[in-house]
């Protein structure tokens, strides 16, 4: 909770585990994945307000989503062996859809299109608030396509049971790749 006079505001702090905190390349990758969610600004997404640092390491400041996950909402139905209706499934899947597009469209703040690959959608980074709302999180893997950068070769990056085919066989990705896992969440 921050709190200045009588503003007050709930959000979220993400920050890398301790034991990873020193090590440079996913101190790095947490740095890429702040750059990148932070030039997103779609209702569907997840805002990163501002990336610090302090004694413990780096952190983001996010939007907090009063809600669960996807993944909480289908434990709970499991339990109860109920499924979810088809048209809440549907309108979860399309909110999601909006906000993998608006990533997938990316424009910088100075007209550059940068194609945004999330490449992890599952129902974990999927979350559904209280209110209605449907946001995509954890743009920790994601991949800008056209940089010259490459993911290490043999690394797969993601959760193995959302991903595209392409991802697993290490080919070139495209915004297909996450329409895919999205499809593989509305199927569960």
């Amino acid at each position: 909770l921050r709190q200045h006079g009588d503003f007050e505001r709930v959000y979220a702090l993400k920050r890398l585990h301790k034991s990873l905190s020193s090590d440079e390349s996913v101190r790095r990758m947490f740095m890429t994945e702040a750059r990148i969610a932070g030039l997103i600004r779609h209702s569907n997404v997840v805002a990163v307000l501002d990336v610090l640092e302090d004694e413990l390491g780096p952190f983001l400041v996010m939007e907090y989503v009063a809600g669960v996950s996807v993944s909480g909402l289908l434990k709970r139905l499991s339990r109860t062996r109920e499924a979810a209706p088809t048209p809440v499934a549907l309108r979860i899947a399309a909110e999601a859809a909006r906000g993998l597009h608006a990533a997938h469209q990316l424009m910088d703040h100075n007209g550059a299109k940068h194609t945004i690959i999330h490449r992890d959608v599952s129902p974990q980074n999927i979350l559904l608030g209280f209110g209605g709302e449907v946001r995509i999180t954890d743009f920790g893997v994601a991949k800008v396509v056209d940089r010259a950068t490459q993911t290490e070769q043999g690394l797969l990056k993601g959760k193995l049971g959302y991903m595209s085919p392409e991802q697993l066989r290490f080919e070139r990705l495209d915004p297909r790749s996450d329409i895919f896992s999205l499809g593989v969440v509305l199927f569960e």
